[in-house]
């Protein structure tokens, strides 16, 4: 009785069409054949090559001869074949070390800009601490670093959270800076932490002076990074370019700390004052290390 698997496969053949059937008969009987002269070849070179070792100590004699020259253009095959699949592996290798010099380098290349950025970041956090420590150097006020560990996202209250309170000295009232000009003002404190006004807030205004002209003003913040300078008459000369610095009234912050510089003067028909721009001296994007001044702590208006 017949097995299963050549009922299956004559009944495959029944229902392949017939140029398929042809086809697949075809290829079949090339392979068949390939192998078989493929096999005659190896048996044909495996005896030369039998017959020339078993030779290779007598006299080179007609025999020799004859199977030497015979197997002569087989060996330059296979020594044709085994170079072409040599040279094949070489490439290959060759292509593998490539790739894996290219996957080195692009590690290197990462790796050197990764150590690019971080020297970047290490030089302008240095200038930065620098300039706080010439700051503190210079100042004859005592007091105390912070760090900025937080910020308030409300557009009113524009603020910061900074590491230190009470037990650290900061209190209410007492006015925050770093070596390029004013950040704000200490508005809450707990014993181990405190939220910092930024002077950009809008709720926030400062009496500030134009350094040459020593013409004073009302500095307000936007929620942005710009300030508007207010109560200012028309007839005052500004100009931009002009530097801006704190006024020193009403205890807020020292006289003289650097606030900005007016980049935009516009006078209107209408009012009494003009109407003022200043880019802060501070880059309030990039804040990080600050300074509390010590003053005497009141609480916050």
């Amino acid at each position: 009785m017949p097995d299963s698997s050549s009922e299956l496969r004559f009944l495959l053949l029944i229902h392949l069409p017939s140029d398929e059937k042809n086809s697949r008969r075809q290829s079949k009987s090339s392979i068949n054949t390939f192998r078989f002269f493929l096999f005659i070849g190896t048996v044909i070179t495996f005896a030369l090559i039998l017959l020339i070792i078993v030779l290779g100590d007598q006299q080179f004699g007609p025999v020799h001869k004859v199977v030497f020259e015979g197997a002569g253009p087989l060996q330059k095959g296979m020594a044709k074949i085994s170079r072409s699949i040599h040279s094949v592996k070489r490439k290959y290798i060759d292509l593998l070390t490539v790739r894996e010099e290219k996957e080195r380098l692009w590690r290197e290349l990462q790796e050197c800009r990764t150590t690019a950025y971080a020297n970047r970041g290490a030089v302008a956090l240095n200038a930065r601490l620098r300039k706080l420590l010439d700051f503190k150097e210079s100042s004859n006020q005592p007091t105390i670093t912070a760090q900025i560990i937080g910020k308030d996202p409300s557009l009113w209250f524009r603020s910061v959270i900074i590491d230190r309170g009470t037990s650290d000295g900061v209190g209410k009232g007492m006015p925050v800076v770093t070596g390029e000009g004013i950040v704000g003002q200490v508005y809450a404190s707990s014993s181990d932490y405190s939220k910092v006004l930024l002077a950009i807030a809008p709720s926030s205004a400062i009496d500030v002076l134009l350094q040459d002209s020593r013409i004073r003003g009302i500095l307000k913040g936007t929620g942005t990074n710009l300030y508007h300078l207010e109560y200012i008459l028309k007839t005052a000369e500004v100009f931009v370019g002009d530097r801006v610095v704190t006024a020193g009234y009403g205890g807020m912050f020292p006289t003289g700390l650097p606030v900005g510089i007016v980049s935009k003067v516009t006078r209107n028909r209408r009012g009494m004052f003009l109407e003022i721009e200043v880019v802060p001296a501070v880059d309030f994007k990039t804040l990080e290390n600050l300074l509390v001044i010590e003053r005497e702590k009141k609480e916050f208006n």
